[in-house]
């Protein structure tokens, strides 16, 4: 990694990493307690839209590298390598060659899935309006890799045991693109395009009457001619759920 790439890392994820949470957010900016001293009363700013810091207390900012640096006190050289290797930097925008190269690839490059716990993921989620405990079961933190880069997200399975991943930062799939079926033995069946159409429905369901219904998510409007046989068994599919 070289300093260029570096500084398109992102400070907030950076110091959500290391355990820092904004005292307040406009949007534009947020403030901090310093993460270079003890402190009462935030005085560490740092501008969202330019990804850069300035610590009041002690009349110095910068990017990324300069924060990793005086947290660390390292080199840059030292400052890069931490970068390279932090969750921090997985969760960065794959790149546009590196998705067309495996959106069709093999799952062996999923390394670990397991419950959702990065706080990255959990504030990604709250910011799509999911945090129903019954919605949150349907979804993994998937961790992978593409091109010998580690990345980590939101994985949500089909029946080709491919895996719907997305982030802040990535929409992809990995493995073979196919729908998701829920069958729950019912004769009516709610259809969705997508896995965050899905969870925003349990969202507001009655926990009660989930089990009421099959679901189909599509994963892409373009599996529906593909898929159509299976709605044949159902008897009702609601109108407000066709996509």
């Amino acid at each position: 990694m070289n300093i260029a790439q570096a500084r398109d890392i992102s400070i907030v994820e950076i110091l959500q990493n290391l355990g820092y949470e904004h005292i307040s957010t406009n949007g534009k900016e947020s403030w901090y307690l310093s993460p270079f001293r003890s402190e009462n009363s935030a005085s560490f700013k740092l501008n969202l839209k330019l990804n850069r810091w300035f610590d009041h207390g002690e009349q110095i900012g910068g990017n990324v590298v300069d924060l990793i640096v005086k947290l660390k006190k390292c080199t840059v050289s030292e400052a890069l390598k931490y970068l390279q290797s932090s969750d921090t930097f997985s969760f960065q925008k794959q790149t546009a060659l590196a998705y067309e190269r495996k959106k069709e690839g093999n799952c062996n490059n999923v390394l670990i899935v397991k419950r959702i716990e990065h706080s990255a993921l959990k504030q990604y989620l709250v910011s799509r309006g999911i945090i129903n405990s019954y919605a949150l079961m349907q979804i993994e933190e998937v961790h992978y890799e593409i091109d010998q880069k580690k990345y980590f997200a939101i994985g949500f399975k089909n029946k080709s045991d491919g895996w719907e991943l997305r982030s802040k930062y990535a929409k992809i799939c990995l493995g073979k693109k196919d729908i998701t079926l829920i069958d729950n033995g019912c004769t009516v069946v709610k259809i969705f395009e997508g896995f965050f159409d899905y969870l925003s429905s349990l969202q507001i369901s009655d926990e009660k009457n989930i089990n009421e219904s099959d679901y189909l998510i599509l994963n892409s409007a373009a599996l529906v001619v593909k898929n159509i046989s299976i709605l044949e068994k159902y008897k009702v599919i609601p109108n407000e759920n066709i996509i």
